[in-house]
């Protein structure tokens, strides 16, 4: 699955926007989008950060499966 698609999933089951997203993790207009289509990949201390929101192990936001 990776990082993109899982992301996607658990973003949009918590019923965010990308701008949502993008504005609680404070990062810059359309980063997850970036994300999310494969462009660009965020900082390792921000995976913690995004598993810790979601509440899942890093593991689950990063592995192929």
């Amino acid at each position: 699955m990776g990082f993109r698609t899982r992301f996607r999933e658990l973003r949009e089951s918590r019923g965010l926007s990308q701008a949502a997203a993008d504005e609680a993790f404070g990062l810059v207009r359309g980063t997850c989008s970036n994300w999310e289509n494969g462009f660009s990949e965020p900082e390792d201390e921000l995976i913690e950060d995004i598993a810790r929101f979601f509440g899942v192990r890093i593991r689950e936001l990063v592995e192929e499966a």
